[in-house]
């Protein structure tokens, strides 16, 4: 195993608009409220940027790419809209990340629930899994860290450093 350190955001998009009549799930945009969150993360995370992500994963529905875009302006991370995240569980988001080039030292994954809240859980450290809610909220994010390629990501293997909801922040 590497002991190289890798650092793994993973976020929720942020506060989507209620469907319309002949809307799909998919195209759903996101809500006044969602765009306002996305910019004070913004602003928030160009001040306190640690180990930005290089390569940014992002299932291809209209509200996480817009929750991405701002994101990765500020990080000029490479973007990959993956269709297998919409909606995607937990071993399907898991499996993803693993695929993440090993010459990335950082990466993040913007997603849907319950499957990014159920990743978090399913890869952080026993001791650390009450330090995050069980759901998280729209536009949620925890940063996690591990060590070793990102094919040996696994369950129980992060250790979480920070929380962020657009409500608080918690720091670890």
């Amino acid at each position: 195993m590497s002991t190289t350190r890798r650092t793994l955001w993973l976020i929720r998009h942020a506060k989507a608009d209620n469907p319309v009549f002949g809307q799909t799930d998919a195209e759903r945009p996101l809500a006044p409220r969602g765009r306002a969150d996305v910019q004070r993360l913004a602003k928030h995370l160009a001040q306190h940027n640690p180990a930005p992500p290089q390569w940014l994963w992002v299932s291809p529905a209209t509200r996480t790419r817009q929750t991405a875009e701002p994101l990765a302006d500020l990080w000029h991370s490479q973007v990959i809209y993956e269709p297998s995240l919409y909606l995607a569980d937990s071993f399907t988001l898991l499996n993803c990340l693993q695929g993440t080039p090993d010459d990335c030292s950082s990466a993040a994954l913007i997603g849907h629930n319950p499957g990014i809240s159920d990743l978090a859980h399913v890869v952080l450290k026993e001791e650390d899994r009450h330090a995050i809610s069980p759901n998280l909220p729209t536009l949620g994010l925890v940063r996690l860290t591990f060590r070793g390629n990102w094919h040996e990501l696994m369950a129980g293997g992060c250790k979480i450093e920070e929380n962020l909801t657009p409500q608080r922040e918690c720091k670890r």
